[in-house]
């Protein structure tokens, strides 16, 4: 946690509570400050979710690979969210039904997945294993060997919208909390893509807190990589 964060988050908070009548924010600052705050996710009122500075040691380090994520969640249910990617500029945007749009120098051109490969050896991706279980830390680390190539850049908001820009093909997660997760599920869902349990094969929920997750660019890609773990 920087003063970065901080200061980000009070200053989003009262603008987008002002936003829509009866929200509240859940932000990961005020959660870290107050736990009790994270029950917002399972309330039936609007709620928005923060993250003022996703990837903060990338942002300490003095590296581009930071971003800003926000969400709106109606009954458990996300319908709006945006990631921006402040060094460059760039802006994802979706909304439920509405597609996922990238704004980028000046123009806007409409998020799509595309297809991974067909062959494991040549899957692109990120492996975040911190927080899983024993059982799925080893089975999805067993897959590192078995990709065409790892390219983690510890920040959600860029490894969601580069599955969401058919620039890498899989994520993997098992810390899902709201500010991390909320946004990128929806964008990369909308940009064709999936984001679902492997352990459950259920779709991704913002009041889903926990569990070894895939974000995949399509359904493909997360049956490769999926299947493949699984029987490890």
């Amino acid at each position: 946690m920087t003063i970065a964060d901080r200061e980000a988050e009070l200053w989003l908070t009262p603008r987008l509570e002002a936003l829509v009548a009866g929200s509240h924010v859940l932000g990961e600052e005020a959660v870290a400050a107050d736990p009790s705050r994270l029950r917002l996710i399972e309330s039936d009122a609007p709620v928005w979710t923060v993250d003022p500075v996703d990837g903060t040691s990338n942002f300490i380090a003095g590296r581009e690979t930071f971003g800003v994520m926000v969400a709106l969640v109606r009954s458990g249910v996300t319908e709006q969210a945006w990631i921006y990617l402040p060094v460059s500029g760039d802006l994802a945007v979706a909304g439920r039904g509405g597609g996922a749009w990238w704004h980028s120098g000046g123009g806007t051109a409409r998020l799509d997945a595309g297809h991974g490969p067909d062959d494991l050896r040549e899957i692109v991706g990120a492996f975040n294993t911190r927080f899983m279980p024993d059982e799925w830390r080893e089975r999805v680390e067993s897959l590192v060997g078995c990709v065409g190539r790892e390219a983690n850049d510890l920040c959600s908001a860029v490894d969601y919208t580069a599955v969401a820009r058919g620039l890498k093909d899989i994520v993997t997660y098992h810390r899902m909390m709201p500010w991390d997760h909320v946004p990128g599920s929806l964008i990369v869902r909308e940009a064709g893509g999936v984001v679902r349990d492997m352990a459950s094969g259920a779709d991704y929920a913002p009041r889903k807190l926990a569990g070894p997750h895939l974000v995949a660019r399509d359904e493909h890609s997360w049956h490769l990589v999926a299947d493949v773990a699984r029987r490890r």
